[in-house]
Order: structure tokens, then C-alpha cells, then sequence
């Protein structure tokens, strides 16, 4: 099995076009390696989110796959393209063994609330840009000057912690939360994990 049929069975699976909360993603991008060290990783929006989930990934860098869909136009920009992220996927073997084990329905608990960006990173990327506001400007503006576009132009990767290479992809989402599912074998080792997007 190629990545690309297991990113749309996953779809099929956590984001499926019947489920009115969410919106099927029309393209998948690899976006990049998210570069973990430490810590756990979340999709979040720094100032609006408040606690949430996060999940144990091992030290090193992940394929990050983010699945969009043209959104809700800008209003900087009303004519422009917008492209939404709605799904993300890291595999962490290869897609035969994600796609031979049990795939859970079991997300998260309880309200993972975010607003017009959610950024996906590590512990240690994250603690690098503390503390937060609650304006977006004064995070992104810091992100930005370091950051470069990603293969839609939508969403940028930026190197926040030269160290370790600790990374952070910000995305833009039309959506109000965030769930998460662990794919695990029967010995309980993370094989994927998926974040999807939903109002």
C-alpha cells in the first residue's frame, strides 16, 4: 500500500463527507518533517487554546500530511484562494502496518477549542515561544521571520529552536475544534496518529 491510499482510507475513516461537522479534505501535501525532541506534540491555537490533548511521539522527524480543501476567502483578500487545513497525518512506520491494525474510533474527551490557526509542534518548539498573548500578530510575527511557504502557499514551517531543529507548522483551519486518534498495534506502539479539524 502507497502513503497516498492510506491518507484516503484514513479520510474515509476520520473525515468522512457524511459527518455534516466535518469537511473531507480535497488534496493531501506532504508539508514537511515535524522535528521532535522532546516532550509531546499538539495542534493548537496558542492563545485560544486552553489546556488540551497532546500526544507522545518518539525523538526525531515525523512525515507531516496535511489535508485541505479550498476555504472560507480571506477578508484581506475575498477574491483569493484559500486553502484550509482539515486532517493532518503522521505515520510513523510504513502505511501496510497503519492500514492492518484496528483502527479506534476513541478521540478526545472533551472541547479542544481553536480559532483561525492551529500550530502543530512539540513541547520544546512550543515552550520557545512563550509566553503567548492574545493577539495572533505578536506570535506569527516571530514565526514568520522565520519561516518558509508550503507547497499550497497556505500554511509556513518555521525552525524555532536551532539546538535540536525543533519545528512548528502553522495552519490555517475554517473550524472551531480539534480531535485525535492514536493507531496502535496490539502491543500498544503508536503506528499514526490523526488530528482532524470540525465545527
Amino acid at each position: 500500500m502507497d502513503v497516498q491510499r492510506l491518507l484516503w482510507d484514513l479520510a474515509d475513516k476520520y473525515a468522512p463527507a457524511a459527518r455534516a461537522s466535518y469537511r473531507r479534505p480535497e488534496r493531501f501535501d506532504h508539508a514537511g518533517g515535524l522535528v521532535v525532541a522532546e516532550g509531546r506534540v499538539k495542534w493548537e491555537t496558542p492563545w485560544c487554546t486552553e489546556g488540551g490533548f497532546s500526544h507522545a511521539l518518539p525523538a526525531g522527524s515525523h512525515p507531516v500530511y496535511a489535508g485541505s480543501f479550498v476555504g472560507t476567502p480571506d477578508d484581506r483578500d475575498p477574491d483569493g484562494i484559500r486553502h484550509v487545513v482539515g486532517m493532518i497525518v503522521i505515520p510513523l512506520v510504513e502505511p501496510a502496518r497503519i492500514a492492518a491494525a484496528k483502527w479506534d474510533d476513541d478521540g478526545y474527551d472533551d472541547i479542544h477549542l481553536i480559532e483561525g490557526y492551529a500550530v502543530l509542534w512539540g513541547g520544546e518548539a512550543r515552550r520557545t515561544a512563550l509566553p503567548f498573548s492574545d493577539e495572533r500578530s505578536t506570535f506569527f510575527a516571530g514565526v514568520r521571520e522565520r519561516s518558509t511557504p508550503g507547497p499550497v502557499g497556505d500554511w509556513v514551517e518555521a525552525v524555532l529552536d536551532r539546538e535540536t531543529g525543533a519545528n512548528a507548522f502553522v495552519f490555517p483551519v475554517d473550524a472551531e475544534n480539534v480531535d485525535g486518534f492514536e493507531i496502535v498495534d496490539d502491543g500498544g506502539t503508536l503506528l499514526c496518529l490523526v488530528l482532524t479539524a470540525y465545527s
